[in-house]
């Protein structure tokens, strides 16, 4: 009875690390749509929010003394409890404390010039106008931060806190080689910033890193997206040099996107495809009459078959794009 009972003890231990092991791969594999992955990211935001606003409540005196210190210590604090929870194979909550370190090192960066002396204390937006050499420093500071955190940590939402302090860098740069940037101007820089975070994320899906390049393509076609409607509702007399570029890159995004499996490309794509078919369906035609109806009908209708074309073909054109990573060698 007593080796029964013992050999049962441990097919029961057996199972549970079994499952323990399971479910750290799973985890491991990437954050899923489930209720604790959805408190833990809305909770690292809430936690992004209060330290920004608890920060600002200290008062600036003794040259920013106190306020570096608490920024200093957010800062350790979330460092801390990466390391802490990554050990213990919780990889999203590691992950995103990870995150919440290089979100929090632009506080420490602002102190510390504001220890030194040396931050200039414009207003918010002013730095997007006039040059500042110390905001695009944090800007650029924070990206490099963050590629270290993800070297570390190897969480992908890492490089979405990356990807947006590139994305404000390249604002911040661009009173640099124009003084008073007009709305043209940064949506150029947007739309060149934007198309080269996307080359980024097509170069890490070619080479198979396809959790790497999420955030590149996320916040890639972000920028892309954001810079064409402010070409589109900010054109004094020509909407038009909006709403073509818009379609035309929003068909190719659909075409291209089974082939590189990207959702995020079939996402915008068929959103700007959508709108400017629909745009100039309105502008042409008497939206009471059968003639918009049927059109607006048959769009939907290319939409879904579209949609079938890729589910139909889509991967075997993606075996031919995604390149798969050499195999280790023995020894």
């Amino acid at each position: 009875m007593e080796r029964e009972a013992k050999t049962t003890f441990h097919a029961v231990k057996h199972r549970e690390g079994g499952a323990v092991k399971v479910a750290a791969v799973e985890e491991r594999a990437g954050p899923r749509l489930d209720p604790p992955n959805i408190l833990w990211f809305f909770g690292a935001f809430a936690i992004a929010f209060g330290v920004y606003a608890l920060l600002q409540t200290i008062p600036n005196d003794q040259s920013g003394l106190w306020r570096f210190l608490a920024a200093i210590g957010f800062f350790t604090a979330f460092v801390a409890a990466a390391v802490i929870l990554l050990r213990d194979r919780s990889w999203v909550p590691g992950g995103l404390a990870a995150s919440l370190a290089v979100g929090s090192f632009p506080a420490v960066a602002i102190a510390f010039l504001e220890l030194a002396g040396l931050w200039p204390h414009d207003p918010f937006l002013r730095p997007f106008v006039d040059f500042s050499g110390y905001w695009l420093g944090v800007a650029v500071s924070t990206a490099l931060v963050g590629a270290i955190a993800f070297a570390v940590a190897r969480f992908p939402f890492v490089i979405a806190v990356s990807v947006a302090a590139v994305l404000v860098g390249s604002q911040l740069l661009t009173p640099a080689f124009e003084e008073s940037p007009s709305a043209d101007d940064r949506v150029a820089v947007a739309l060149a910033a934007g198309a080269g975070l996307v080359i980024v994320g097509v170069f890490l899906d070619a080479f198979g890193r396809r959790k790497e390049a999420f955030w590149f393509h996320a916040l890639g076609w972000l920028s892309v997206a954001s810079g064409l409607v402010v070409f589109t509702f900010e054109s004094p007399g020509n909407p038009d040099r909006g709403w073509v570029p818009m379609l035309a890159v929003s068909v190719l995004m659909l075409i291209v996107a089974g082939p590189i499996r990207r959702a995020t490309w079939a996402i915008y794509g068929v959103v700007g495809y959508y709108a400017s078919i629909s745009h100039y369906l309105l502008k042409e035609l008497n939206e009471s009459r059968w003639p918009f109806a049927l059109l607006a009908l048959l769009l939907g209708v290319s939409i879904f078959a579209l949609g079938s074309i890729l589910n139909q073909y889509g991967h075997g054109w993606a075996q031919r794009f995604v390149r798969r990573p050499p195999p280790a060698l023995g020894p």
